[in-house]
């Protein structure tokens, strides 16, 4: 089986009607890999497979939308049937402190009990099953990084939230498919720096590396992606589509 992505979620900041916040599963070979898991997006992962059947997971960074779900599957493996579960967790700084203050203070088990921890920064490779990870800094208010995910020759690239920036680009530089947030939409001067992209701004990314596909996401959970898809295709002459969720992509 080739390298998947399938979209658990993709509202940005906060839910929208009928979406969830940040999450997708990538798949190759059996193994299956977490990536980010915001408001929701473990209600669609169990469509796919258990807690306890992931491989690994990612976690970008520490806003709520992108590892609130953290939280309820601390609770799912700790009570699993056969005993508490542990489960690889690659995640970015700050990460872990943010969400442990939200356990129970009476806790029997704490968040290291049931996730292995490693913090990643720009320097770190992972290899999770058959793929391999790289990556790096991202532009955002907060300690964030972007993944480059590879296997058997072809490359996935999530930006995460991001503002942009060299590192993205050579990040994604010729890749298969870049999964791009694309938060905003209009002019980019309407809206505070460092922060987030607009659709035109992930397409501006996509056309700067090169890459194959561009598929936007991490769209305000207020605003209609179709509008974001118009506008990245005024600028980015390749294939675009809007994440949804529970669309799969192969790479």
């Amino acid at each position: 089986m080739g390298l998947e992505l399938t979209v658990l979620g993709c509202a940005g900041s906060h839910t929208g009607p009928g979406r969830v916040c940040s999450g997708y599963l990538v798949t190759a070979d059996g193994t299956r890999l977490l990536v980010d898991c915001g408001n929701g997006a473990t209600a669609n992962l169990q469509r796919f497979c258990r807690f306890d059947e992931l491989d690994a997971i990612v976690v970008t960074h520490r806003h709520v939308d992108h590892c609130i779900d953290l939280v309820g599957m601390y609770y799912g493996l700790r009570f699993h049937r056969d005993g508490a579960k542990r489960i690889d967790l690659y995640a970015a700084a700050e990460v872990v402190d943010t969400l442990t203050g939200l356990l129970s203070a009476d806790s029997a088990l704490g968040f290291h009990d049931v996730f292995e921890v490693h913090e990643v920064t720009a320097d770190t490779e992972v290899t999770v099953g058959p793929l391999a990870l790289t990556f790096a800094e991202s532009v955002h208010p907060v300690p964030t990084v972007s993944v480059a995910i590879e296997h058997a020759g072809r490359r996935l690239v999530y930006s995460s939230d991001s503002a942009g920036g060299p590192a993205l680009i050579e990040l994604a530089r010729g890749a298969d498919l870049l999964l791009c947030e694309a938060t905003w939409q209009g002019d980019p001067d309407a809206y505070p720096d460092g922060m987030h992209l607009t659709a035109r701004g992930a397409a501006e990314v996509a056309r700067e590396a090169g890459v194959a596909r561009l598929v936007l996401t991490h769209v305000l959970g207020s605003l209609d992606p179709r509008i974001s898809v118009t506008e990245a295709t005024e600028v980015f002459p390749g294939p675009v589509e809007a994440a949804a969720d529970l669309r799969s992509w192969v790479v």
